[in-house]
């Protein structure tokens, strides 16, 4: 791929330019809380989750660790191949060190600062600066690479997700590239594909490390965009050993024209046998659809029993239909990375769009969004007690008993499945706070509605039934933890002794809630934490980070911390202890917001 060296200078800036521009026109991370709320200032993801997950304890270190190097590929890449050692290797590294060489040459005024990355302004959530405090880089980038996300609580994942896009200035003892990389790889496993993009993008490719290079290119398959892997492919190629980078380099040869050149590029891959077979054919069908290459590509996917990013990105760049069963054992970031495939119907990406709304990665507004698509593209013959159909009446039905009903059909239709039951808690999160409060709706429904409020974050809503709720039932507990100011005391017997139709599981998230949130009366507290078996007083390395983080004011470290102890598939499987330690630490660093969500969240989903 021998290209005069002014035209390649060129290709990268226009293939930079084209990566840089965000899916679906967005600018802007989209703010998940509704207008109001909280503070003005504001997935390396196995197939399956074990149940012995580690201990929040084990991951926080005595002292600060060596920044782990991350494998190429770990995320489940194609074989890696040994070196390439031909001379049209050789010419084109020195081809790339040429335009790497004029990009530093650059007035100082053109280049972006590297010290201070994010993407979040003042008005978007932006947790500051100094939101990390004095930790260490590497301690801070071990527990990010630690982290099995995605956690149980979608709004602590929000809350990390604003640490993670926050302008912060780099921490000691890592290089600013290997930062950015840390902090794009815990989004990438969150599910949070197009916020990984917008941090990634935000620093230039020609200071990229190795390893903020290969968290560029799984976001790039991440968000089904190929071609923003061109301006590093050559660099990642020369200097890893992963097969996908080779492949890589075919397909942009492709996208540049270079037909003949690709074919050799990926060839020699396939040659080399250093790249399952699947790999290699769709890296050959998005060089069919590059140019004229005369390379019809037929996938087949018998045998095929991983849907790994490469597997991902490139099937959903070229709209392919991925197995049913490939789908269903994917990890739930990828899932939630398939919900915004543009090249998909919005029907087919529905579960998988109820899905990144239970796990944060969309926002109410933005699920409402795909439910209003899907209905556009179904034919109206088809429409009646689809979910898109019932939403419609939860906004617009005759009257509040018809509102109600349609997003009791909603909900009900959700099945046994929690996580779609509670994504369509979220999407009626606004149809719920449009309703006037009303003793005439059943006690049953008034509980749900409170908590449907309480998923996006509608507490002042939600704060004006309480007049109309039965007391010790679910919207009662809800509303002691969420509203700003519960207008009604709690006594030690209410406490212990709710239950709200559940285990007792739920009367200890509660008292850890209020606990956390300064609600219970201190002279209390020990004699509750001791009869209702919630070990408030235990100490480990978690808590103890975690208080100190806190005592320091670092907003983003404690949101980091807080997804550490929320390792686990459910709320059913986080300690209560753990949700008192998060909601008293968010509270003091000033995000009593969300930790007023968390604890809600716990009791409802518990």
């Amino acid at each position: 791929m021998r290209l005069n060296k002014r035209w390649r200078l060129a290709l990268v800036a226009m293939l930079a330019g084209v990566a840089a521009v965000p899916l679906l026109g967005q600018d802007k991370p989209e703010s998940i809380l509704p207008p109001g709320f909280g503070d003005p200032v504001e997935e390396r993801q196995p197939a399956t989750r074990p149940s012995d997950a580690r201990k929040p304890a084990d991951l926080i270190p005595d002292t600060a660790l060596r920044l782990p190097v991350a494998t190429p590929g770990a995320a489940g890449s194609p074989t890696d191949s040994s070196a390439t050692g031909e001379s049209e290797a050789a010419d084109e590294s020195a081809e790339t060190a040429e335009v790497v060489a004029e990009l530093q040459d650059l007035p100082d005024f053109a280049r972006r600062p590297i010290e201070r990355v994010g993407v979040l302004g003042e008005g978007d959530g932006n947790m500051g600066a100094v939101a990390f405090g004095t930790s260490r880089g590497p301690y801070l980038a071990s527990l990010m690479d630690a982290i099995a996300a995605p956690v149980a609580s979608r709004w602590a994942s929000i809350a990390l997700r604003r640490a993670l896009l926050s302008r912060v200035d780099t921490p000691g003892g890592i290089a600013a590239p290997d930062w950015v990389a840390a902090r794009t790889t815990l989004l990438l496993r969150m599910g949070e594909a197009e916020s990984a993009r917008m941090l990634v993008q935000a620093v230039d490719a020609d200071r990229y490390t190795q390893r903020l290079r290969a968290a560029a290119l799984d976001t790039a398959l991440a968000t089904a965009d190929p071609a923003a892997i061109c301006p590093f492919a050559d660099a990642g190629a020369a200097e890893s050993k992963d097969a996908r980078w080779g492949l890589a380099r075919g397909m942009c040869a492709a996208l540049a024209g270079e037909s003949a050149q690709a074919g050799a590029l990926i060839d020699a891959v396939r040659d080399r046998g250093s790249a399952k077979s699947i790999d290699v054919l769709l890296a050959e069908k998005i060089v069919g659809a590059g140019g004229n290459t005369r390379r019809a590509v037929n996938i087949q996917w018998e045998g095929v029993d991983e849907l790994n990013p490469w597997r991902f990105g490139l099937a959903s760049a070229t709209a392919l239909d991925l197995p049913a069963p490939l789908l269903a054992a994917a990890p739930p970031a990828v899932r939630a990375w398939r919900a915004r495939a543009p090249l998909l119907s919005w029907q087919k990406r529905a579960p998988d769009a109820e899905l990144a709304a239970a796990l944060g990665v969309y926002s109410a507004n933005a699920l409402v969004d795909h439910y209003s698509a899907w209905s556009d593209e179904t034919d109206s013959a088809e429409s009646a007690g689809q979910p898109f159909t019932l939403l419609r009446l939860a906004f617009t039905g005759a009257d509040s008993a018809a509102r109600v009903s349609a997003m009791s059909q909603l909900w009900s239709g959700a099945g046994d499945n929690a996580l779609t039951r509670y994504a369509r808690m979220i999407v009626t999160a606004r149809a719920a706070a449009l309703l006037r409060p009303s003793s005439a709706i059943a006690s049953d429904d008034r509980d749900q509605l409170i908590a449907a409020m309480l998923t996006a974050g509608y507490d002042l809503q939600a704060n004006r039934w309480q007049a109309q709720l039965d007391r010790g039932g679910l919207g009662w507990g809800l509303l002691a933890l969420a509203a700003p100011r519960p207008g009604f005391a709690l006594d030690s017997g209410e406490i212990s002794g709710f239950d709200a139709g559940s285990s007792g599981q739920r009367a200890k998230f509660l008292f850890a809630g209020l606990a956390g949130l300064g609600r219970v009366d201190a002279a209390a507290v020990a004699g509750l934490a001791d009869s209702m078996k919630v070990a408030i007083g235990r100490s480990d390395r978690w808590t103890r980070a975690l208080g100190r983080a806190a005592a320091r004011g670092e907003r983003a470290t404690v949101a980091l911390l807080a997804a550490v102890g929320l390792q686990a598939r459910d709320w059913n499987e986080v300690p209560p202890e753990h949700l008192y330690h998060i909601v008293a630490a968010m509270r003091i660093v000033g995000l009593e917001g969300e930790a007023r969500m968390i604890a809600a969240e716990a009791v409802t989903r518990s």
